[in-house]
């Protein structure tokens, strides 16, 4: 459920995030993006002014109401994360945080052959709740609560979400990592794994979908990460630019052939 796993993440806090759960009725749509680092894009681009602005070309399933963010290596953590200040600022976007909650840790392994740099950071295990304010030149100004993990997205998916029985619409594969900049040893390609089993809905992707090492080695490592007997496949409704990338919106339906790594 969707629920459970968010608020296993809140634990016992009583702060804003338990607020927002509080004031939730249902099982709220969540969007994850692993290996966000300070990108914040996901909130415009899975937003209803976005999908006004660029219809796709079949109904779509509804938008996420909160959005979760994992990667190890969170480069942006430190001073620029605090209340009311700025995380990115260009031309035509602005990012501030309006309310930042630290949220029980969650202590997770760092293996290095699926990552670059298995040394702890201050921020690796750090959760936060975050109340994200959003202004583009193009779609006006939003509001999105995210929830970001410091944590290794294999680890992440594999010890916490999958066992809370975690209930995802949306999955963001966009400039994971694979040595790239750093990220680690893996493409992400594993995600195509998971996806009947967090029962997505839409699939974001723009990353290679090369298997590497560290996707192979995830998988060895944690066998909930492979293939189940779940057959899937993908119909794209949407195509748009996404930082260097032509990203695709696909929606995932049942009954088609399943990815095996």
């Amino acid at each position: 459920m969707s629920r459970k796993l968010l608020q296993e993440l809140n634990g016992l806090n009583r702060g804003a995030f338990r607020q927002f759960l509080d004031n939730f009725e249902g099982e709220p749509h969540i969007a994850w993006y692993p290996a966000a680092g300070g990108d914040f894009p996901d909130l415009l681009y899975l937003s209803p002014a976005f999908s006004r602005m660029k219809p796709a070309t079949k109904p779509e399933p509804p938008p996420p109401d909160i959005f979760l963010h994992s990667d190890y290596n969170p480069w942006w953590f430190g001073s620029r994360v605090r209340d009311q200040s700025v995380v990115y600022e260009d031309g035509r976007t602005k990012v501030s945080v309006s309310t930042v909650e630290d949220l029980p840790r969650l202590e997770l392994p760092l293996d290095p052959e699926i990552i670059c740099f298995p040394e702890r950071s201050r921020a690796v295990g750090r959760v936060l709740f975050l109340d994200i304010e959003v202004w583009s030149n193009a779609l006006g100004s939003l509001r999105a609560p995210v929830v970001y993990v410091c944590s290794e997205n294999e680890a992440f998916c594999a010890k916490k979400m999958l066992p809370c029985g975690a209930r995802i619409s949306h999955v963001i594969h966009v400039i994971y990592g694979g040595g790239c900049g750093g990220g680690g040893r893996a493409s992400g390609v594993w995600l195509l794994n998971v996806l009947p089993k967090l029962k997505c809905e839409v699939f974001v992707e723009a990353s290679p979908d090369a298997v590497q090492s560290g996707d192979e080695h995830a998988i060895r490592l944690y066998p909930e990460l492979a293939a189940g007997h779940d057959r899937y496949h993908f119909e794209e409704i949407r195509r748009e630019r996404w930082a260097d990338f032509d990203a695709t919106w696909n929606l995932v339906t049942s009954d088609g052939e399943a990815t095996v790594l």
